[in-house]
């Protein structure tokens, strides 16, 4: 199989190493990634600036790299349209330092990165842990290389956002499939005294998770369970679709 790997975290992100080194042994592996930290940046494209790619020894068997100075869906969206000469039969995204839960995936650059590869209609997996886990990046890697068939004949097209936790309950590896929950963040921004006396924000925040049931993807990973939630690219509201169309005449008929 021919898996592309992006992330938000940078080439020289653990991570990234840690999956690339366990699937490079069964697969051919194409790594493009961002020059540097890129967390936050959602997806994100670079608009009229030229993107600087730079070729990398990863060091490991069947794997190609390739690190750009861009965004985590530059990243994708090169790889597809210009690196690669054939298409991937899959697309991981990770593994992030830091989970990727409720709302968090509006901003996240490990899910944008992925979500760019399901618009391209390609499947597509972003793969992440809790900071400070227990779990290791090189267990995630062989519990994700080992599971990546059961993954890829789900469905002809898929995107996953994968969340394992702080510790495994029971030390077991478990899969939880989920509907993503509710997170908000308090206190995001901090007042910062510069050098030059003048006032700038520093966002931080503190995470508050909102009206989250069992079956949501916070509540799974809290539990100690890895949880897998499928997402999609659609974000009509049909139901408001619907009123609206019920009151469209109405509308339409205002100046009659």
């Amino acid at each position: 199989m021919k898996i592309l790997l992006v992330n938000d975290d940078g080439i020289k992100a653990e991570g990234l190493k840690a999956i690339a080194k366990e699937l490079s042994l069964k697969h051919e592996v194409f790594i493009v990634a961002p020059m540097t930290e890129q967390s936050g940046m959602s997806q994100a494209l670079t608009m009229g600036v030229p993107l600087r790619v730079e070729t990398v020894d990863m060091k490991m068997e069947n794997v190609t790299a390739y690190a750009v100075e861009g965004t985590p869906a530059d990243c994708t969206k090169l790889a597809l349209e210009f690196l690669l000469k054939e298409k991937p039969d899959l697309i991981i995204s990770g593994i992030n330092n830091g989970a990727n839960l409720g709302t968090d995936v509006l901003y996240s650059g490990t899910v944008g990165a992925a979500l760019e590869g399901y618009n391209h209609k390609i499947s597509s997996i972003a793969v992440s842990v809790s900071s400070k886990s227990n779990v290791s990046f090189s267990t995630i890697a062989k519990v994700m290389a080992d599971r990546i068939s059961f993954f890829y004949d789900t469905d002809k097209l898929f995107m996953y956002n994968i969340n394992f936790p702080k510790s495994l309950k029971d030390n077991k590896i478990k899969f939880v499939f989920t509907k993503h929950g509710r997170r908000i963040y308090e206190n995001e921004f901090d007042a910062v005294v510069l050098d030059d006396g003048s006032i700038a924000y520093k966002m931080q925040g503190r995470a508050k998770d909102i009206g989250n049931d069992e079956f949501t993807d916070i509540e799974v990973v809290k539990n100690g369970y890895i949880s897998v939630t499928p997402l999609q690219i659609e974000r009509t509201d049909f139901s408001k679709l619907e009123t609206l169309n019920n009151l469209g005449g109405i509308l339409n008929g205002i100046n009659d």
